[in-house]
């Protein structure tokens, strides 16, 4: 059996919110066998903060990414108050490439740094801290044994049984830069940093007043997203792939879906789909995890 895994020694990294607008840091500590990845807010005025695991029942909100975090009733609130990490899924699937399985991430503001709009910066803060075994065991990795399949509209996810963790992903956009795009890898460390980890995040020239108006990319810049506009790309440095919008939707997928808590071992094959349907994928496996 494989031995359960933490960091070395502490690691820090800040930046700027893509949503929130606002710099945060991350303060990541070494945990105990059988903690998991537990966020904690230490910026509240709270005695010790507010703590909750990077997993499916702690998402609050999809809505262009993801946010995991607790209800907490609070004295000057009649209704308990979300106290949220935002936009974890970079983060998150750094920590899983990696095979991190317990790590404390404390957090000093509501949403997690973009840095460069990817998840590279994250894994080498993560890599150069290091990487220890613990006395404890890993859970065997989740399989399935018959196909799951979750919708949304016109997107699909279907999880197969399959003798590793691979991701065939398949994202259609109806505008001419982007167009359709297709990316298929098995999910280790290697292609992780290697093909994935540098690919950032992107939207449409076209959608930026409207995410605006909903209080949304407040931290967004050409230093940490490629924006498109009706005929062109706008990137600080060009594209990094060729294709690398379709390989920033599997670092998401890798991200979301490893708040099931659990190393898997399925063939994931998604046609278009967003932080929504990755986590109603990742409930799904959560919920055969737990079964019985």
């Amino acid at each position: 059996m494989t031995k359960q895994t933490t960091i070395a020694r502490e690691a820090k990294i800040s930046g700027i919110g893509l949503h929130s607008g606002e710099i945060t840091s991350l303060r990541f500590l070494p945990a105990p066998a059988n903690t998991g990845i537990v966020f904690k807010r230490t910026d509240l005025p709270i005695p010790g903060g507010v703590a909750f695991p990077a997993m499916v029942p702690s998402v609050l909100n999809t809505d262009r990414s993801t946010t995991i975090g607790r209800l907490l009733q609070v004295p000057q609130s009649p209704q308990p108050v979300p106290i949220v990490v935002l936009t974890v899924e970079h983060l998150m699937a750094s920590i899983y490439c990696l095979g991190i399985d317990n790590l404390f991430v404390e957090a000093t503001a509501m949403e997690t740094p973009l840095m460069d709009g990817s998840g590279i910066q994250f894994a080498e803060t993560l890599k150069e801290a290091g990487l220890v075994e613990l006395e404890a065991e890993r859970l065997p990795e989740l399989t399935v044994k018959e196909p799951i399949k979750v919708e949304q509209g016109d997107a699909t996810i279907e999880i197969l049984p399959a003798d590793e963790y691979k991701i065939s992903y398949t994202m259609t956009y109806p505008h001419p830069v982007i167009g359709t795009q297709f990316f298929e890898t098995v999910v280790n460390e290697e292609n992780f940093l290697k093909n994935i980890a540098p690919s950032r995040t992107f939207a449409l020239y076209s959608e930026l007043s409207a995410l605006l108006s909903r209080g949304l990319i407040k931290g967004g810049s050409l230093n940490n997203a490629i924006v498109i506009t009706d005929n062109a790309i706008l990137s600080k440095d060009g594209l990094r792939y060729e294709d690398e919008f379709v390989r920033h939707k599997v670092m998401d997928l890798i991200g979301d879906l490893a708040l099931t808590g659990r190393r898997l071992k399925a063939h994931v094959i998604s046609s278009r789909s967003g932080h929504t349907l990755n986590n109603k994928a990742a409930a799904a496996l959560f919920a055969l995890a737990n079964k019985n």
